[in-house]
């Protein structure tokens, strides 16, 4: 039985990766700062105890370790935003290092934030231009620190992850309330592309690039065709039968950022890369339209 590391694994993208590979007969542990126990056929260890070990017998380590973006970034917060992430990559390169046999592949989140704002959707892992805004500059971080510790006989690819959508997605489950309540329209100007993945589309990419043993460095995991947040609200409206979709202007967020506890440069800022590598790899989107993505999603709400 194949054994996979999964390191924050307690989220909902880990959440997603443990389900997929239970069913596909995998043996999965996850690294957590909760209790070590096994519960479900999954080993959790908390990431004080000797996790270390399981390395020697795992064929692949994800790494999704990270306090969540949706927060205000204030000082405490960037610090935190910065530092979750940084440490867990450190601790997992300095422990592959230290293995007798190493996994083959070591798999660490990155964000599509890392790339410059922009209305256009020229942006791809062979043609990047970084942002200087705090994401893009977090997730520049993350990974060089990936990247520091040379790891020989462990393949390494950072998952430039856009936001992932499903039924139980944090991005869903906020904006369905909203949507029924007649004020599911454009957020800002309405012309910033919304980058997305469906979650079916997110667990495959994963699998296949453990298959793909020629895909390496940055891997961009977004849907293939870029859609304005206009257009995603009209989708999301669409997909419910909902007609009235009030907008919400850039002043009100920024206002509103006090009651939601969240930054509004997350919702206003354009961001978009297509997943060259992956498309040319010969992966095949199932949910490559907005349309279709949602349809699934709300034949299941």
């Amino acid at each position: 039985m194949k054994k996979i590391i999964i390191a924050g694994g307690t989220g909902y993208l880990g959440k997603l990766l443990t389900n997929h590979f239970i069913k596909n007969n995998y043996n999965v542990v996850i690294i957590t700062r909760g209790k070590s126990k096994n519960e479900n056929k999954i080993n959790y260890i908390n990431w004080n105890d000797n996790w270390q070990k399981e390395l020697e017998t795992a064929e692949t380590i994800i790494n999704l370790t990270g306090k969540s973006i949706n927060c205000l970034f204030t000082k405490k917060n960037k610090k935190l935003l910065i530092s979750s992430r940084l440490e867990a990559t450190k601790k997992i390169n300095q422990a592959i290092l230290n293995c007798k046999n190493a996994p083959e592949l070591f798999i660490n989140a990155s964000g599509i934030s890392i790339y410059k704002s922009s209305y256009k959707s020229d942006y791809s892992e062979s043609n990047e231009v970084f942002g200087s805004d705090f994401l893009s500059i977090l997730s520049q971080k993350w990974e060089e620190e990936f990247y520091k510790t040379k790891t020989i006989k462990t393949r390494k690819v950072a998952i430039r992850i856009s936001p992932v959508l499903g039924k139980n997605s944090k991005t869903i489950k906020t904006l369905l309330p909203v949507v029924k309540l007649g004020l599911g329209g454009k957020q800002g100007n309405g012309k910033q592309l919304f980058p997305w993945i469906h979650e079916h589309d997110f667990v495959q990419s994963i699998d296949y690039i453990i298959k793909n043993k020629m895909l390496k460095n940055a891997l961009n995991l977004t849907a293939p065709n870029a859609i304005s947040n206009t257009k995603f609200m009209q989708e999301f409206r669409k997909s419910l039968h909902i007609k009235i979709g009030l907008p919400t202007l850039a002043f009100s967020l920024h206002l509103g950022k006090y009651f939601t506890k969240v930054e509004p440069e997350i919702i206003l800022t354009s961001l978009y890369a297509r997943p060259e590598k992956l498309i040319n790899s010969g992966f095949i989107f199932k949910f490559d339209s907005m349309n279709k993505a949602f349809e699934e999603i709300f034949t299941l709400v």
